[in-house]
């Protein structure tokens, strides 16, 4: 069984998009060895490309990036796939933060995270994308 939900998150496509090496690399790792495809890119304008080639599932977005702001690739990528989930990340609460719940954001996590939200986060996608 546990190989078979391993299979079936090959299907499922997650976007990182954080301006920190470090925390594009926790992902990539985490979520790869679940089974998921993961793309890491540094800012919003990256990401934007990527949406326009990729069938996310979805996208975990920093706030704070140079080139576009957390909450502009949020409505960038609302623009072109309005249907992709959005978990927007933070060191710190601040307004952008509710501006992007406002626009659509399914949550915020705050960091440093506990590694067993992003699995639990992730595995309410696959379930939302079984239901489908």
């Amino acid at each position: 069984m546990h190989l078979e939900k391993r299979v079936k998150n090959k299907r499922i496509s997650v976007l990182v998009v954080d301006d920190e090496g470090v925390m594009r690399s926790l992902f990539t790792d985490l979520l790869t060895e679940r089974g998921y495809e993961v793309i890491a890119v540094r800012h919003g304008q990256e990401a934007v490309e990527k949406i326009k080639e990729i069938d996310f599932a979805i996208a975990f977005i920093d706030v704070h990036m140079p080139v576009m702001n957390g909450v502009e690739t949020l409505r960038a990528i609302r623009e072109i796939k309005p249907q992709i989930r959005i978990v927007m990340m933070d060191s710190f609460p601040n307004a952008l933060i509710e501006q992007a719940r406002r626009e659509g954001a399914i949550t915020c996590i705050h960091k440093p995270f506990e590694i067993e939200e992003i699995i639990e986060l992730m595995e309410e996608v696959v379930e939302q994308k079984e239901e489908v």
